[in-house]
């Protein structure tokens, strides 16, 4: 049974690598960790559902500037 819905066309690209970090952060693990193809903790759906909505917000181009945080 899967645990999220991520495609295959996303996993090697941004979502795949977002949702990965989410994981091993959940797991307690530090994401300078990873071995990209070695997944230790599986991504859940909510972390792949958040890291889709991540990747659409770099893609739109919004960063820390546009979010009103004062950076530039």
């Amino acid at each position: 049974m899967a645990t999220n819905d991520i495609t295959e066309a996303e996993v090697f690209g941004p979502v795949g690598y977002i949702s990965v970090c989410l994981a091993h952060i959940r797991g307690g693990r530090s994401i300078e960790d990873i071995e990209y193809g070695c997944i230790a903790v599986a991504p859940t759906q909510t972390e792949v559902d958040q890291a889709r909505r991540m990747a659409e917000v770099i893609a739109e181009g919004y960063g820390c500037a546009r979010a009103g945080s004062g950076a530039s």
